[in-house]
């Protein structure tokens, strides 16, 4: 009798991946996108959903964003004025951990 052989899995190589990080005096466990966006963020300056799209390669990287701030990492923003009236945020963590 012949022995079924299974297909490698297709998954992701970082599908499920947790990293443990350490933000000031507080723990957490971030996922493989949410760790990309805090390194990003956490190298200073100030980033609006379309710059950090390009530079990750992610489509929306609000709701990261989001999950980010329910895991108590400080991530500020700031309304501009864009051009033709329209607003948007740019998005930051401060270095001296003030709100």
């Amino acid at each position: 009798m012949d022995t079924k052989q299974h297909a490698p899995g297709t998954q992701s190589e970082y599908a499920g991946a947790l990293c443990r990080l350490q933000h000031k005096d507080s723990g957490f466990l971030l996922g493989y996108q949410q760790r990309r966006v805090y390194n990003l963020l956490i190298k200073g300056g100030i980033y609006s959903v379309a710059d950090i799209s390009i530079a990750l390669r992610l489509s929306d990287p609000r709701s990261i964003i989001r999950d980010l701030r329910k895991k108590g990492i400080p991530v500020a923003d700031v309304w501009c004025n864009g051009g033709h009236g329209g607003r948007f945020k740019r998005y930051f963590i401060r270095k001296g951990g003030v709100e």
